[in-house]
This record gives structure tokens, C-alpha cells and sequence, in this order.
């Protein structure tokens, strides 16, 4: 039977809209005629009922409510970046006034001006401003949820002030700039001058016009999705700790669709949704949670199925949270990773020539066939590709068996070998197309190597999920798919931590963490361990 949401008898408040005239927790949890679940009276221990079947039309607001702001559509992409650089331009130029204010005690406007128009002082300009860019662009600063946050914001500044005012002035010595940076007092003033000026840009500002920027984010309903209790304590504690007073709408889990759930976001201006699934399938739960991400939602799914994450909701520290984000509605993270990209892979092939030659003799000596091996690989968003590799196993080999593997693996949930040490290997381990210096290779995850001139072409970054095999590609549920949101790389987490010792869910849920929450400075975290986990040469096959 379908459901309506609708206000609750004899409460005269819309169920869910409890910050409307004060808190209603019986209008927002008693059970209606329709079979919404709620619960009767305001106790927190009562049962959650679910309905056997949910349509989710728009619930209706107070008058009070929708006078008070509506919720838009969201914000385009246009318009997104716009604000981003406008939001650069007011930290560069809280930047550039934090450092110039305290300078006024000690030198004259000329001889600033003149010291910032010379060729040092010009560089050093050029230098901090990329600088202090890609440090707040490293700390995700630009991403919307973090724009409409007081606390977000203020946490990622406090975490790249000093690091950025310390390489400011290291640059500034290289480059033998001395006005302003040889006076101690100017630079003694201008850290905490940095601070206050970026807070009080970012706080008194940049999250005003956020909050209109992107209403949904802002202002928008929470919606708790789940059919335990917890579901109910979740959305409790959601309510009473939200400093930005939205509404917590709770709907069951069971019977919503996806269609349902997407057409219920859209009406109602839901800015985020939170799936606490109570041991149900992933893909039903993920299905749901990409869908309401493809509506320009945060989502986050609580549940223990992401133990290995070890990441907890701030709500229940207890339970882990697997969070969503859109990867197109970022700052200047995508520029600078690019970046870091053709920086770090070119300088790799320079200094890396005499390994890559001495490993292309080896196999060419080692098996009859080609060094390279050229693969069809899928990569971003389902693109093809070729993919480079050194040749691990015998030329024209056949790959039924590889394939065969890879169907059970993914779909039929194989059992991991045993090894003799106890470690469990989800990997094709005793293949006998690989050459005895191809297994070298692998362990080593040297065959891998010439895939930085995939990432100079551009097919593929340093860091990110592995890409797959179009037949693989052809076995993966859509929300695995969406592992490969972002851009494959060479190493990433599940290379770096577990490699081939964890299942394929787990392999791609950790890949989904990394698409979701990584940033530029986990990059570089990945990358300077991904040496030390190629030399212990653990899980490689």
C-alpha cells in the first residue's frame, strides 16, 4: 500500500518537520493510518514499524517554514565554480592582508610595493599563492559540505595556517625576498593576523552566501533511512546536535525504491541522506545511497559491514560510516592532482630508465614474446583504454581460467587459499602462465611500472582504484561499478593495505572509501607507502 507523509492525528505538525514551532517528536514518530512508521507517544523505546511497501511523495511544510526560505534546485556546476573562485580570491585575499597589515608597522607602502614588483618578491608572490591554494585545496576547503560548515572550515584552516605561513617564508628565503619577511615583528604578527583573517572571511562571508550558494546543503531535510531502532536513536541524536536546525524526516528501508527514494529527494529538497541499514544486502542499501548521491545529496551508510574502514559517524562512534560525495563538485582538486600527476610520473620514467631497461631485457630473455604487455582495461566512468605492463606470463596465453576465477570470485563470493603462514589470498595464486621472472615481478608489483605513461597520458592518475577487465567490468553489480568513479591509478588503498588478502566487496568498498574521502594530501600519504608495501611484496601473485 502506498504511503503519504503526512501530519500525524491530533498533532497539527508535519511528520518530520519537528523544529517547526518547537520539537514534536510524537507528530514525527507516531504510526498514521497509512502505515508510515512511526511511533506513538514521544517514547524513544518503542518499536519502529515498517510499512510492506513506501511511495514517497512531497511531505508537506508550515507555512512558517516555507516562508522562512525554500529549497532550490541545486546548484549547477557553473555556478559551483564560480564561487569556488570567488571564495580563492577572498582567501588569497585575506592572505595577502594578513601578511601585509602587520608589515605597515615596519616598512612604508612603497618599499612593500616595490618588494613585491621585483623579480624575487614577484616569484615569491606567484610561489605562495599557488602554495596556499593547493594547501586549502589539499584539506578539501572548497568542497560544498565543508563551504556550508562552521566547524568544517575552521578545522581545515587551523590545519593548513601554519604549515602554508611556514613555507611562505622558507620560499621567501630562497629566493632571497627580504621586505617584509626579514622583520621578526611583522612576521610574528602576521600568523595570527593569517587566522583571523581567514576565519573571519570563511565564517563571516564565504558560509553566509554558501548557505544560498547551496540551500539543499544547507538548509535542506535530513532523512534517516532504516527499519531498527537504532534507526530512531540515530535520527534523534541527528536532531538534538545539529547546529543548523534542519529537519530529521525518518522513513523505513524495506519497500523503498529507488525511484521512490530519488523523486522524495528532489520534492522535498532533502540535502542529505543517512542509511542505517540493519543487516541488509549491500546492494540494495548502495543502490539506494548512489542514487540519492546522483541527486546531489551527502550520503553517508552506518553500518559494521565497514569495520575495515575504521572510519565512525560523529553521531555513533561505535559505527562505522562509509560517506558519499560527488567528485565534479570539488575545488581546484582535480588541477592539482592532475599536477601532481605528470609531475610525479614523468620525473618516475626519468630517474626509473636504467630499472625499466634492465626489466625489459630480463623478460624478453627469460620467455619468447614482447616486453610490453597491452591490455583493453576500463577505466573512468567505464572509458577503455590500453594499459601498459611489463609481460608476466607466456605470450598468447588463454584466459578462461583467469576468467573463470573472476566469476566466482565476484559473484559466487570464492573462498580465499589458506597459505602456509595463514594469510588468506583472494587471488589467482598458482597460475601457471606466469613465468618464473614474471612472479618476480609481480611480488614486486615491478610489471606495474610502465603504467606511468598511462598516467602522463592521462588514462590514469598515481593514485586510485585499480581499472579492470571488460569482462570483469561485465560482472560488477552497478554500485561496484562505482569504484571506477574516479580515475584508476597505480596504487591506492586497497594496493597499499590489503592488496590481495581481502574479498571482493571489501576490495571494493575500500576503493569506494578512497573515491569518497580521499583528498590530494592522502594522495601523498598513499603514494610515500606504496614503496615500502612493493618491497615487502605482500599479497602480490
Amino acid at each position: 500500500m502506498p504511503v503519504s507523509l503526512r501530519s500525524g492525528r491530533g498533532t497539527g505538525r508535519p511528520w518530520g518537520h519537528d523544529r517547526v514551532g518547537g520539537r514534536d517528536a510524537a507528530g514525527r514518530d507516531a504510526l498514521n493510518q497509512d502505515g508510515v512508521a512511526r511511533r506513538e507517544g514521544t517514547s524513544k523505546s518503542s518499536a519502529f514499524v515498517q510499512a510492506a511497501a513506501v511511495s514517497l511523495p512531497p511531505w508537506p511544510r508550515s507555512r512558517a517554514r516555507l516562508e522562512s526560505f525554500a529549497i532550490s534546485e541545486p546548484t549547477s556546476l557553473v555556478g559551483h565554480a564560480l564561487f569556488v573562485l570567488f571564495v580563492i580570491a577572498l582567501d588569497l585575499a585575506s592572505v595577502g592582508a594578513a601578511f601585509t597589515l602587520p608589515a605597515l608597522l615596519r616598512y612604508a607602502p612603497g618599499a612593500l610595493f616595490g618588494a613585491a614588483a621585483s623579480q624575487s618578491g614577484s616569484i615569491t608572490l606567484a610561489l605562495a599563492v599557488l602554495l596556499w591554494v593547493a594547501f586549502l585545496s589539499a584539506r578539501e576547503a572548497y568542497a560544498p559540505a565543508v563551504l556550508v560548515s562552521v566547524g568544517d572550515q575552521a578545522l581545515r584552516i587551523a590545519s593548513v595556517a601554519i604549515p602554508a605561513w611556514v613555507l611562505t617564508h622558507l620560499i621567501a628565503f630562497v629566493t632571497k625576498t627580504a621586505i617584509p619577511f626579514e622583520s621578526r615583528l611583522a612576521a610574528g604578527l602576521s600568523l595570527p593576523a593569517v587566522f583571523l583573517a581567514l576565519w573571519a572571511t570563511r565564517l563571516g562571508l564565504v558560509r553566509p552566501l554558501a548557505s544560498r550558494v547551496y540551500p539543499r546543503l544547507s538548509r535542506g531535510s535530513v532523512l534517516v533511512i532504516g527499519d531498527s531502532e537504532r534507526t530512531q536513536a540515530l535520527a534523534d541524536e541527528i536532531h538534538d546536535r545539529d547546529a543548523r536546525a534542519r529537519d530529521v524526516v525518518t522513513i523505513p528501508l524495506s519497500g523503498t525504491a529507488v525511484a521512490d527514494l530519488t523523486s522524495c529527494i528532489a520534492a522535498n529538497g532533502v540535502g542529505e541522506v543517512i542509511i542505517e541499514p540493519s543487516g541488509s544486502g549491500l546492494d540494495s542499501v548502495l543502490d539506494l545511497a548512489f542514487a540519492a548521491l546522483d541527486e546531489r545529496a551527502e550520503v553517508r551508510v552506518l553500518s559494521s559491514r565497514f569495520r575495515l574502514l575504521g572510519v565512525s559517524s560523529s553521531e555513533n562512534a561505535d559505527m562505522p560510516v562509509l560517506r558519499f560525495r560527488r567528485a565534479d563538485l570539488t575545488g581546484p582538486e582535480g588541477v592539482l592532482r592532475r599536477a601532481i600527476d605528470l609531475v610525479g610520473a614523468s620525473v618516475g620514467l626519468v630517474l626509473l630508465v636504467p630499472l625499466l631497461f634492465a626489466i625489459a631485457v630480463a623478460v624478453r630473455c627469460s620467455s619468447p614474446g614482447p616486453a610490453l604487455f597491452r591490455q583493453e582495461r576500463v577505466g573512468h566512468r567505464g572509458r577503455r583504454f590500453t594499459m601498459l605492463k611489463f609481460r608476466t606470463m607466456t605470450d598468447g596465453n588463454d584466459p578462461a581460467m583467469h576468467r573463470e576465477y573472476l566469476r566466482s570470485y565476484i559473484r559466487e563470493g570464492a573462498p580465499a587459499l589458506v597459505a602456509e603462514d595463514g594469510t588468506r589470498i583472494y587471488k589467482l595464486a598458482q597460475d601457471p602462465r606466469v613465468t618464473p621472472i614474471g612472479r618476480w615481478l609481480r611480488a614486486l608489483s615491478l610489471d606495474e611500472l610502465p603504467q606511468l605513461w598511462n598516467v602522463v597520458r592521462g588514462e590514469m592518475s598515481l593514485v586510485g582504484p585499480r581499472p579492470c577487465l571488460p569482462y570483469e567490468w561485465d560482472l560488477y553489480r552497478p554500485w561496484q561499478r562505482r569504484r571506477l568513479d574516479v580515475k584508476p591509478g597505480c596504487t591506492g588503498l586497497w594496493q597499499v593495505t590489503a592488496r590481495s588478502r581481502v574479498s571482493f566487496e571489501d576490495m571494493v568498498i575500500l576503493d569506494l572509501h578512497y573515491a569518497h574521502h580521499g583528498s590530494v594530501a592522502s594522495d601523498l600519504w598513499l603514494i610515500a607507502q606504496t614503496v615500502p608495501a612493493m618491497l615487502r611484496g605482500r599479497g602480490g601473485y
